[in-house]
């Protein structure tokens, strides 16, 4: 969401600053977000964090004040991407795991092909 809004505010909209500084809260370049009210469009009025040297950074730092949703689905993305992340660390494991044992066969077919070739009895190991 931060992301789109970013790209929302960099697209010409312009907003008023109520100059109050949040000392709780920083923004992507360090510094204290200062609290901004939307001016025009469909969140007119609305409240929130902002860069204080915005327009004039790349910050990009942008959050709705009192908007727990967002945080909350901002939360659930990050907990899908670890688990995502898990899973395919998982599988990635197992793919190796499977690699090993077809190495591992091949290793003991070819040492028992050598001790054929030269004429030593091959032993036969069981699982």
């Amino acid at each position: 969401m931060e992301r789109s809004m970013h790209q929302f505010a960099t697209s010409g909209s312009s907003y008023s600053s109520r100059g109050g500084s949040i000392g709780k809260i920083k923004c992507n370049c360090g510094r204290d977000a200062i609290v901004r009210s939307m001016k025009n469009g469909p969140n007119v009025g609305l409240k929130f964090h902002g860069c204080p040297l915005w327009p004039d950074t790349d910050c990009g730092f942008f959050k709705w004040i009192g908007v727990v949703r967002d945080e909350v689905d901002d939360l659930r993305f990050q907990l899908f991407e670890k688990e995502t992340t898990i899973v395919e660390l998982e599988m990635h494991k197992q793919m190796l795991e499977d690699k090993m044992k077809r190495v591992q066969l091949k290793k003991e077919n070819l040492e028992e092909d050598v001790l054929e070739l030269k004429g030593e009895p091959v032993k036969c190991e069981l699982s």
